[in-house]
């Protein structure tokens, strides 16, 4: 029977670890960023329980996306993180939703364990993240002290940091989406016109500022009524989708794409000069040439007029004028091509595979 001594230093230590747990709830409830949450999980769990290795693994589903996105966004060179194949992840855990605590067969959980560490963890904790009831990745604790998370030990605190980090990813997670959809095109996930307008101010303060040059490219589709026409709007929609992820593939990880209305699309090119952002779109259109919308067994060509305009060509910047001219030259490109009735037949309009 324990000593009223031992009684008391188990109390104190019970005590601490709950206000620990505490002060680690109260920090990432209050979090509204996914990536930030992760980091500063990390780094608090670390912290206050002296934990060795600490690291996030997410199952690789499309279900995830967001939350792998998030995750490799964290710049951190302390953060680490896995992903890993589902079945991968829900042979290793068992489906289990509670804490698991392992120090035997450690191969079984290679592919949990970043490979840095894997030379170095002899027992592990893994501490489910249940969102919506499923299970979508862990919060992982290793140790190269084959003792500490014995499975024979109490895992009651550890399930409650479980619980405490699952709740507040949900709620990030959930508060992130309404953000993000706020802001985005349902159908191509794009963002959307009226991100357009609060991101151009927010360039343009910042060309303002720093004196650096801003392009703007006006994109509209030629054909992409016809395309409605003669196909339908499922393939109307897979068109437009396919334009959103060529142009988003095409362009810089700096550069900002967003459909403006229907088939028009607007690309924001920092740090580019008139003559760089030209040759750009250039490249874009002949690319599109090449690159047509493939559904069944057919393939619809995808033709693009354009017109792009940057800082450095005009004397009067606001969002408006730039977004006029570009506009102005988008109709101009448009003005000379030949019209359907001098086409005749054009080899481009009529293919069909």
């Amino acid at each position: 029977m324990p000593t009223v001594d031992q009684l008391i230093a188990t109390a104190r230590r019970n005590e601490s670890i709950a206000r620990n747990l505490f002060a680690i709830e109260v920090e990432i409830m209050n979090i509204t960023r996914c990536s930030d949450f992760f980091e500063q999980l990390l780094v608090m769990v670390k912290d206050k329980f002296a934990i060795e290795h600490a690291w996030v693994v997410l199952a690789n589903i499309p279900a995830n996306t967001h939350l792998l996105e998030s995750a490799a966004l964290v710049e951190a060179e302390e953060f680490m993180f896995q992903a890993a194949p589902m079945i991968d992840f829900l042979q290793a855990t068992k489906s289990s939703r509670k804490p698991l605590l392992v120090n035997r067969q450690l191969g079984q959980m290679r592919s949990l364990i970043p490979t840095p560490l894997k030379p170095t963890i002899k027992s592990l904790a893994i501490l489910p993240f249940v969102i919506d009831r499923k299970t979508v990745g862990a919060l992982m604790l290793g140790s190269a002290d084959t003792a500490r998370y014995s499975p024979d030990k109490d895992s009651f605190f550890l399930e409650q940091l479980s619980v405490k980090a699952s709740l507040s990813l949900s709620g990030v997670w959930a508060r992130e989406r309404v953000n993000f959809f706020a802001t985005r095109d349902p159908l191509t996930l794009l963002r959307n016109r009226r991100e357009l307008e609060d991101t151009l101010d927010h360039e343009l303060s910042r060309h303002a500022r720093q004196r650096e040059d801003l392009a703007l490219m006006f994109i509209d589709c030629d054909d992409f009524k016809q395309v409605n026409d003669n196909h339908g709007h499922d393939v109307g929609d897979l068109y437009l989708k396919h334009v959103a992820k060529q142009l988003t593939e095409l362009t810089r990880k700096s550069d900002l794409v967003f459909r403006f209305a229907g088939d028009e699309f607007v690309v924001l090119l920092p740090n580019q000069k008139q003559e760089g952002a030209d040759i750009i779109a250039s490249r874009i259109k002949a690319h599109f040439v090449s690159c047509p919308v493939r559904f069944d067994n057919e393939m619809v060509p995808v033709q693009i007029s354009y017109g792009v305009v940057s800082t450095e060509s005009m004397s009067k910047v606001d969002a408006s004028s730039l977004l006029k001219k570009a506009d102005e030259r988008l109709y101009e490109m448009k003005a000379l091509k030949p019209s359907k009735r001098d086409e005749k037949c054009s080899p481009v309009h009529s293919a069909k595979a």
